[in-house]
């Protein structure tokens, strides 16, 4: 068994949340540049302390922990950020959203989270994990492992996991490598996280400098988004690696990376802080006890580090004298706590495919009910009113346990709402005994047309008639721009972004799914944010589509509308084209912001979408000297530079 003694205990916890406050603070005003710099400390950079999420989160974390103890739920999780948490960028809003449709951990991380679920936002939150379960890197990670699934999905839930081990070993050791080799047990060895970290140690042995290790890792695993885990969590590796146990120094090399600087100064200074210990920190910086800046709802006592730190140590403390068998903490001076105890009926939701539904796709969904003590008794469920599924089921627990198979299926209708909550019913002796509820994500249904294309150059059917439509396609005397132009011509669609193919007041008439006169018209149900042009259409080549849509509000507001986009696209709006966008760029679920008023009752929806390309497609071939005759030339050699 580990010993440690409360006094160091609590001067490491404090070292902790010192680190992580005053380094955060470091980066927090850099956050987003990516771009290498060359900043240099100055004292005026810890002079006062800023808010940063990375600590807003664990202090309702525990709030959590001083009401729910150990046995607290991922849940209990995500319903205090989401009743206490003002704020919501990209995973959050993400999980937030999921949490008002009713879907719960795990899948408030998974569902329609395709490009945040790799972020920093869980890596962030490991501190207090390692802090109340010291030494003890199972049940660390095994606290890691019910926050990180709020908002994230497999690699970004890794490192937390990782960062909670190795912080909860950093109470017994200062080798920085040691640490990392260890902590490395926790991740699955086929993660794309654990060959991350391995090369990111192999780098450091090689260059030996941060922004050389960090150049490399870029290639090989670097993300447009400046908050994705995989390439901050490298600078994090990076700087402890190579400055060892200097906040300062570290926290600067990181903060010159460039990135999420928030969240990899703010990592880095508490794995430092805990090594060090708050005492060494404050003489060595000549600094005192600092506060922090809190921008979450909770009752804290004070705003200074050493009160959260020691209300942290309290709860680490107790769970030493009871989950953790790993860790003795001797000589304590803090006060014994009770936790509110939960024995009740728990029901579990598993969604067997995804928490979504359409008239063309079913949810399947499994129900666990836990601690439920009868004999016999039926669930009764109340589906919304155009949802249809098995209801009344006669159930025997078994140990308190019984798990039901449902089969839910969606009517066709009129009118859809993307909310939809179930309600769920145990009723013994016609007295409901239990009562709980998830939610089941309705699609929204679009009206598409298309594909539409333009013939390139323009041919009128007058000159179609006259049988020369061939010979205009030449320009000039260059034979291979002629052949350029009729193999395009015959090989390619041509399409751009202005092209006025249908009259965009007219897609809301009222259509039967087929041909239209020009092209198809049809229903395309979407069952989650980010859809594909071939989600819709098969047509292999570039092409423009319409996709019409009526939207429901049951007020009069304000509200923006996020468009992601990898394609040129044009938004009208109630009649209004409010934004056209001609490029190509990366979709990132939220290009475009457009504010926008809905109006109570109906508001109509178009986008205009443009298919550019029919992938993302490039080859080099060398032919003979005769464009026309199609053949390659095969007797070429090749000379490495």
């Amino acid at each position: 068994m580990k010993r440690i003694s409360y006094d160091e205990y609590l001067d490491k916890v404090t070292g902790c949340f010192l680190g992580k406050a005053l380094s955060g603070t470091i980066g927090a005003p850099f956050e987003g540049v990516k771009m290498p710099m060359a900043i240099t400390f100055k004292e005026k950079m810890i002079d006062s302390m800023l808010p940063n999420d990375d600590l807003d989160l664990q202090v309702l974390w525990l709030d959590v922990l001083k009401e729910k103890g150990y046995d607290f739920t991922s849940y209990d999780l995500l319903d205090r950020f989401c009743n206490y948490c003002t704020y919501s960028p990209g995973e959050y809003a993400i999980m937030r959203k999921n949490y008002e449709y009713g879907i719960y951990p795990p899948y408030s991380g998974s569902f329609n989270n395709d490009f945040y679920r790799g972020g920093m936002g869980c890596p962030i939150r490991s501190e207090i994990w390692a802090c109340v379960a010291v030494g003890n890197t199972a049940l660390a990670t095994e606290f890691a492992s019910r926050d990180g699934v709020l908002d994230h999905e497999g690699e970004s839930v890794y490192a937390e996991e990782f960062l909670a081990a190795l912080e909860a070993n950093a109470f017994f050791e200062d080798d920085i490598r040691g640490l990392i080799t260890k902590s490395l047990d926790v991740v699955p060895k086929n993660s794309k996280f654990y060959s991350l970290v391995c090369d990111t140690v192999d780098l450091v042995d090689k260059y030996h400098d941060i922004k050389a290790v960090f150049a490399c890792v870029l290639d090989k695993y670097g993300h447009r988004d400046c908050t994705n885990m995989l390439q901050n969590l490298s600078i994090i590796i990076s700087a402890l690696l190579i400055y060892d146990k200097d906040i300062i120094k570290a926290s600067m090399a990181a903060l010159n990376c460039g990135f999420d600087t928030d969240c990899t100064c703010a990592t880095l200074g508490s794995i430092i802080g805990i090594i060090l210990g708050a005492e060494r920190i404050y003489k060595e910086l000549g600094i005192k006890d600092l506060t922090y800046v809190l921008s979450v709802k909770s009752d804290r006592r004070s705003d200074r580090i050493s009160d959260l730190a020691l209300d942290v140590a309290t709860i680490g403390v107790k769970f030493a004298k009871t989950v953790n068998k790993e860790t003795e903490i001797y000589n304590c001076k803090c006060d014994d706590i009770t936790f509110v105890k939960d024995n009740g009926v728990r029901m579990d939701i598993e969604y067997l495919n995804e928490p979504s539904i359409s008239p063309v796709k079913p949810c399947e969904v499994k129900i666990v009910l836990s601690n439920l003590e009868l004999s016999d008794g039926v669930l009764s469920i109340d589906y919304p009113e155009y949802f249809v599924g098995d209801n009344n089921i006669e159930i025997k627990p078994v140990g308190g346990k019984v798990t039901v198979a449902l089969n839910v299926r969606m009517k066709d209708a009129d009118v859809y709402y993307k909310k939809n909550i179930v309600k769920v019913n145990v009723i013994e002796n016609d007295k409901v005994v239990f009562s709980s509820s998830f939610g089941i994500c309705a699609a929204d249904v679009f009206r598409v047309d298309g594909p539409y294309w333009r013939t390139e150059p323009a041919i009128t059917p007058e000159e179609l008639d006259d049988g020369r439509h061939y010979s205009r396609l030449f320009v000039d005397d260059d034979n291979c721009k002629k052949q350029d132009k009729i193999r395009e011509f015959h090989l390619n669609c041509a399409v751009d972004s202005t092209t006025d193919y249908v009259d965009v007041d007219r897609l809301f008439d009222k259509f039967s799914p087929g041909y239209n006169g020009k092209s198809v018209s049809k229903y395309f149900y979407r069952d989650k944010d980010t859809f594909h042009i071939s989600d819709f259409s098969s047509f292999n080549g570039p092409a423009v589509y319409y996709l019409s849509q009526i939207v429901l509000s049951d007020e009069d507001r304000e509200a923006y509308l996020l468009i992601g986009r990898s394609g040129p696209v044009s938004v009208y709006f109630n009649g209004n084209k409010i934004a056209a966008y001609h490029d190509c760029t990366s979709s990132t679920k939220e290009n475009i912001h457009l504010k926008v008023n809905l109006k109570k009752g109906e508001n109509r929806l178009v986008l205009r979408l443009t298919k550019a390309n029919s992938d993302t497609e490039f080859s080099v071939i060398f032919g003979k000297n005769k464009p026309a005759c199609g053949a390659h030339i095969t007797e070429l050699g090749y000379k490495k530079i």
